[in-house]
């Protein structure tokens, strides 16, 4: 018996370090460049909006429209990614949004920026909530909170990397005729349409052809997975069809949860840089460069809360903590009125936002599978996109009737702290299975 779960361990030890090293690094990087060029906008603002004529209540709805194509065509994009194979439709995904970001350098005005960020959110439709379905194709459910942190990693490395690169970008303001936010929007674009290419041929679809593994590595992983959504379909006592997953309550609650984890991270995407400029007296580049500090925190921040969430086998707890705990960094954030202040309490609300990022995308495959869990993460997600179009536009909203962003982020921390009671209140109780394995034990 001893040696029998010795070679299981070993096997999965194995398969699970090859799906690893071969899948993890280049989703990390398509998600990275997906994040820098949907949340670029903002590091263009730094001069765009002058160049243009617009102002903060125009320009929250500039970042927020996006979301509103986003959703409109979220769920039918994810069922086409199951149907048709993640490498085919995630490289359409990206060559159309790379091309409606280097579009985006040759707006005129407001009318322009809202026609082309309404196309970015089109394009980019399906992005992450695919990414997401194509981790639970390949990854069992015990070691997915842990890997999914390593994918959220895209987001603060994106953060990381893309301040900085925004900086140098804008200095290039004049080269060739161009402005400098025009230089960010082509060469930020450029390489989506480069990857879109790689990812076609890179990808594999689906574990059965991952020439990469051995027969019986393919075979273990396969049964691993069909074992674990028999017993979801079992220990839900039905078997979830795409219209009934879009109607489940769980999913909609979910959904209802991510509107006000989006509004906090939308919120912070768009503005942060304009924020961190009005805590001081910081030049264009200072203020990118600084931008980074929040996302380096959140870095850590991801993998230490995914593995906790992994080690202790539970979800929804661990959900909540770390939105509360986002809650109170934007709320600190609304009252303090030095940069280094500042920067504390921003980084404690952006390592609130993805440590809770971590865990949640892991919540929708313990109780949905196929098909149904593709129409599900898309549903959850284009809801979610709702906060997404709300924070940015109220954050604008409210910076243009006030003249600063204190009620703006005491908004952002509301919407945060209610998706922690609610991921509190739905926890299952103990007496409740969503799956075997998922156990009811404290964090």
């Amino acid at each position: 018996m001893q040696m029998a779960s010795a070679a299981k361990d070993d096997i999965e030890s194995v398969v699970i370090g090859k799906v690893t090293r071969h899948l993890f690094p280049f989703m990390i990087i398509l998600t990275m460049v997906n994040f820098i060029d949907r949340v670029n906008i903002g590091f263009a603002a730094l001069t765009m909006n002058k160049d243009l004529g617009i102002d903060p209540a125009v320009f929250g709805l500039a970042a927020g429209i996006f979301f509103l194509g986003y959703v409109l065509f979220e769920v039918p994009s994810n069922v086409l990614l199951h149907r048709i194979g993640a490498n085919i439709w995630l490289a359409r995904i990206m060559f159309t949004w790379g091309i409606v970001v280097i579009g985006m350098a040759f707006v005129s005005g407001a009318t322009g920026l809202y026609v082309m960020r309404f196309l970015l959110g089109v394009a980019e439709a399906g992005f992450i909530p695919g990414m997401t379905l194509y981790i639970l194709l390949w990854v069992p459910l015990r070691q997915r909170a842990r890997l999914t942190a390593y994918w959220i990693l895209a987001t603060p490395f994106a953060g990381i990397v893309g301040g900085p690169l925004a900086g140098l970008l804008l200095q290039l303001d004049g080269v060739l005729g161009f402005k400098g936010w025009q230089w960010l929007f082509i060469a930020e674009g450029l390489p989506a349409v480069l990857l879109a290419v790689v990812t076609y041929f890179y990808l594999t679809p689906t574990p059965a052809k991952a020439q990469w593994l051995s027969d019986s590595e393919r075979q273990w992983l396969q049964r691993t997975l069909a074992a674990e959504d028999e017993k979801i379909h079992a220990e839900a006592r039905q078997r979830f069809s795409l219209g009934a997953a879009l109607l489940n309550w769980r999913v909609l609650v979910l959904g209802l949860l991510y509107i006000g984890m989006n509004m906090g991270l939308s919120g912070i995407n768009n503005w942060m840089p304009t924020i961190i400029k009005s805590l001081g007296t910081m030049t264009n580049f200072e203020v990118t460069c600084v931008s980074a500090i929040p996302w380096i925190c959140a870095a850590f921040a991801a993998i230490l809360w995914g593995r906790h969430s992994d080690r202790r086998n539970e979800r929804y707890v661990n959900l909540a903590i770390p939105l509360i705990i986002g809650a109170l960094g934007f709320a600190a954030s609304a009252y303090v009125g030095s940069p280094f202040l500042g920067i504390i309490c921003l980084s404690i609300a952006v390592m609130g936002v993805i440590a809770g990022y971590t865990v949640f995308w892991v919540v929708p495959g313990t109780f949905l599978t196929g098909v149904a869990v593709a129409g599900g993460i898309a549903l959850v997600n284009s809801m979610g996109n709702i906060g997404g179009f709300i924070a940015p536009f109220a954050i604008g909203w409210i910076k243009q009737g006030t003249g600063s962003f204190t009620d703006a982020l005491l908004v952002l921390a509301g919407a945060m702290a209610a998706s922690g009671v609610i991921a509190f209140l739905i926890r299952p109780s103990r007496d409740e299975v969503v799956l075997a394995g998922e156990s009811s034990q404290p964090v």
